[in-house]
C-alpha cells in the first residue's frame, strides 16, 4: 500500500512538472463562469417564484456568457500560471468580475428602458459576480495548494527575516505560502529597538544574539532594498551573523518578483557587492540615448572586464553599429557568442588589433568611420608593468595618442578615455603612464583645429575585474587558503563593474570636451576586511578556517589610493557621483616638446630615455630614482 502511494506521488509530481496549456485554463474558466450563472438563476427563482430554476437554457444565459468571454479575453485572467496564484492574480480576477458586472448592469438597464424586462435583476448580477470571483479564486487556490502538497521539501532550513516592516512582513507571507522552498519560516530578527509587538503570523521576534545561542541549522533573509541604503547599524548585524557561520540571503520585494518564478528561485545568497554600501544609480536615459543611439561606435579593449561591460551597456541605447576591438582573440570570439546569442539585433564587428599599430588604427577608422569612441585597452597590472616599463608606456600612452590623433583627423563626435585613480600623484609606471595619456587627451582638446569632445573618466578600482583582488581572493579560498594580503592596513577605492560602466557612458554624454571626471567612489575600504568578508561569505571563519597572511607592498604600490591630485579641485555636476577634476597642468611650449619627446623615444624603444621624460612630464610622479632602477 506505502509503496502504491509513492508511486501515485511520484507519478504526480512528473504530470505537475508541466504547465497545463492557457485554452485548458480558459475553458474551465468559462465552465466555472456557466455554473455561476445556473446558480445564480437558481437562487433567484427560489426567492421571486415556487418553481426553481435549475437549468437556464435562453438567450439571458448566452448574453451573460458572451459578456464573460469578452472579460476574460480583455483581462487575460486565464493566462497566468495556476500554481504561483498570489495577490496580482487575485486583483484580476476582481478586475475581470468588476467589468463583467459593469457591462451586464448597463446592458440590463438599457434593455429594461427599451422593453421593461430585465436579463436578470440588478441584485441577481452582482450575486452573478460574487459567486463567480469566490469560485474562480477558490480553483486556483485548491490548484496551487495541491501542487505545494506534491512538492514539499521534506528538508528544510529555519529562515528569519531580517526587519519586521511591511516589505519583510510580505516577503514572509510569500515564504509561507510556497512550501516548495526549502526554507521553514521560524521568525523575524529585530533591526529596531522601539520595535513593541513580540509575534507577527504568530512567529516570534527575535534578536540577532537570540540566533547565536541556537544550535539549530538557520540562516537570515533580508530584503533587497535594506542592501541598497545599508547603514552602519545593519552592516554590523550581517557582519555578526556571517562571523557566526549564518547563511545570509537576499530576496527582492514582492513587487518585483517575476510572475511566473516561486519562492525559491527569487533567493540568493548574498555578495560582496551587496555589503559595499553603494547606492544605486539613476542615469539620464532619455539623454544617454539621443547620444548613441543610431551611431558607430568603437570600443577598445572590447573583451575585457571593463570594455565588454561598456558594450552591455551600450546594447540598449540602440547604436547603428559596436565596433569591438581587441588583440585578445578568445575573449573577443566569447563576446561575440554572447551578443548573438542574447542581443540578435544589435549589429557589431569584431576586430583583432593593437592599439600599438597607427596603421591598422588608421585602416579601422577609414572603413568604419566611427562616432564614438570609448577607449578602454590598457595595462593595468602594477607589478608587471613596473618589470615591463617600455610596454607599459607603448599601449597606456603611445596606444592613446594614436587613437586620439586618429579620431582627432576623422572629427570623431566624442572620445571616452578610460583612466584610473592611480594617475593621481602616481608612485608606479602604470599610474604615471595613464597620467601622461590624460594630459595627452587635454592637450589634443585644447587644439583650435580639434573638433572632438575629449572626455577622460577616472575611478578605483573595479570589484571582479580581470587581474583585480576580488578572483584572486576567490581562488585561494578555493584553495582553502591561505588568502595573501600585502599590507594589513592598505585600503582601496571600489566600485561594481556595472556601476562604472554606467558612469562612464554618462560622463560620455556629459562632457563638453577636456574635462577629467572623477567618479564618487565611496568610502575607503581596507583590503583585509574585504578578505575576511569573503571567507565569512564563503562560509569559513577567517584565521580559523582559511589564514590571512601578508606579503608586504609591491613595486609601486601605494597604501592609500587617491582621487585627486593634490592641486586639482573639483567642480559638481547635475549627476551627485559625477565631479569634474580641475588640473592645474600647464600646457606650455615645454611640455609640449615632452609630449613629442616621449613619443619619439617609446617608438625608438629607448627605456630609460622614456622614463626620464615621463618623470618630467608627470612631476609629482613619486618613485625609486632611476638610477637605482634595473632598466631592461
Amino acid at each position: 500500500m506505502l509503496k502504491l502511494k509513492l508511486l501515485t506521488i511520484e507519478l504526480l509530481k512528473r504530470l505537475s512538472r508541466n504547465y497545463v496549456p492557457r485554452y485548458l485554463i480558459f475553458a474551465i474558466d468559462f465552465l466555472i463562469a456557466f455554473v455561476s450563472a445556473q446558480a445564480t438563476f437558481f437562487l433567484i427563482s427560489s426567492i421571486q417564484s415556487p418553481q426553481l430554476i435549475y437549468f437556464e437554457f435562453s438567450w439571458k444565459l448566452l448574453t451573460i456568457l458572451s459578456i464573460q468571454i469578452i472579460a476574460f479575453l480583455t483581462f487575460k485572467s486565464y493566462s497566468g500560471i495556476v500554481r504561483y496564484t498570489g495577490f496580482r492574480d487575485a486583483i484580476k480576477l476582481i478586475q475581470t468580475t468588476i467589468f463583467s458586472v459593469a457591462v451586464l448592469l448597463i446592458i440590463n438597464n438599457i434593455y429594461y428602458m427599451a422593453y421593461e424586462i430585465k436579463i436578470i435583476v440588478d441584485a441577481g448580477l452582482i450575486m452573478y459576480g460574487f459567486i463567480l470571483f469566490s469560485i474562480l479564486f477558490l480553483f486556483r487556490i485548491v490548484v496551487k495548494r495541491a501542487y505545494q502538497l506534491i512538492h514539499a521539501n521534506q528538508t528544510t532550513t529555519n529562515a528569519y527575516i531580517l526587519g519586521t516592516g511591511l516589505a519583510d512582513v510580505a516577503i514572509a507571507e510569500g515564504i509561507i505560502s510556497d512550501t516548495q522552498t526549502q526554507f521553514k519560516l521560524s521568525g523575524f530578527v529585530n533591526v529596531n529597538s522601539k520595535i513593541k509587538r513580540n509575534r507577527i503570523f504568530n512567529l516570534p521576534i527575535v534578536l540577532v544574539d537570540d540566533l547565536l545561542e541556537s544550535q539549530n541549522e538557520q540562516c537570515v533573509i533580508i530584503n533587497s532594498s535594506k542592501l541598497d541604503q545599508l547603514d552602519q547599524s545593519l552592516q554590523q548585524k550581517i557582519d555578526i551573523l556571517l562571523e557566526n557561520n549564518i547563511k545570509v540571503y537576499k530576496l527582492p520585494e514582492i513587487q518585483d518578483w517575476n510572475d511566473t518564478a516561486n519562492v525559491l528561485s527569487q533567493i540568493k545568497e548574498i555578495n560582496l557587492e551587496d555589503l559595499l554600501q553603494r547606492n544605486p544609480i539613476k542615469l539620464n536615459k532619455e539623454k544617454l540615448k539621443s547620444i548613441y543611439q543610431g551611431k558607430t561606435i568603437l570600443v577598445t579593449g572590447a573583451a575585457g572586464s571593463i570594455g565588454s561591460d561598456i558594450v552591455r551597456q551600450l546594447i540598449p541605447f540602440d547604436p547603428q553599429e559596436i565596433l569591438l576591438l581587441d588583440q585578445a582573440e578568445t575573449p573577443l570570439h566569447d563576446m561575440c557568442i554572447y551578443i548573438r546569442k542574447e542581443h540578435p539585433e544589435t549589429e557589431f564587428k569584431s576586430i583583432i588589433a593593437d592599439v600599438r599599430n597607427y596603421e591598422r588604427l588608421a585602416e579601422i577608422f577609414e572603413e568604419y568611420s566611427p562616432e564614438v569612441v570609448f577607449h578602454g585597452a590598457a595595462y593595468k597590472h602594477v607589478p608587471m608593468m613596473e618589470d615591463n616599463p617600455i610596454e607599459a608606456m607603448h599601449v597606456n600612452y603611445l596606444g592613446t595618442q594614436n587613437l586620439v590623433n586618429l579620431a582627432s583627423k576623422h572629427q570623431v563626435n566624442r572620445f571616452v578615455f578610460v583612466s584610473t585613480d592611480k594617475a593621481v600623484n602616481p608612485t608606479n609606471i602604470m599610474g604615471a603612464t595613464k597620467r601622461s595619456a590624460e594630459i595627452f587627451v587635454q592637450f589634443v582638446s585644447r587644439q583650435k583645429n580639434n573638433k572632438t569632445l575629449f572626455i577622460t573618466t577616472r575611478f578605483g578600482n573595479v570589484l571582479g575585474s580581470n587581474g583585480s583582488v576580488i578572483p584572486h581572493f576567490k581562488k585561494q579560498i578555493l584553495q582553502n587558503g591561505p588568502v595573501t594580503v600585502t599590507h594589513p592596513e592598505i585600503t582601496r577605492y571600489f566600485m561594481t563593474i556595472d556601476e562604472a560602466c554606467q558612469l562612464v557612458l554618462e560622463a560620455g554624454a556629459l562632457g563638453k570636451g577636456g574635462e577629467i571626471f572623477v567618479f564618487d567612489m565611496g568610502n575607503p575600504v581596507k583590503i583585509v576586511d574585504l578578505a575576511k568578508q569573503m571567507i565569512r561569505l564563503s562560509g569559513f571563519t577567517p584565521n580559523v578556517d582559511i589564514n590571512i597572511t601578508y606579503t608586504g607592498l609591491r613595486p609601486g604600490e601605494k597604501l592609500y589610493e587617491e582621487l585627486l591630485a593634490d592641486k586639482e579641485n573639483t567642480l559638481p555636476t547635475h549627476h551627485q557621483k559625477i565631479l569634474i577634476a580641475k588640473s592645474s597642468f600647464e600646457f606650455d611650449k615645454e611640455n609640449t616638446i615632452l609630449l613629442e619627446n616621449l613619443s619619439n623615444q617609446i617608438m625608438q624603444n629607448q627605456t630609460l630615455a622614456a622614463l626620464k621624460i615621463l618623470y618630467q612630464l608627470v612631476p609629482e610622479f613619486n618613485h625609486n630614482k632611476l638610477e637605482n632602477r634595473k632598466i631592461g
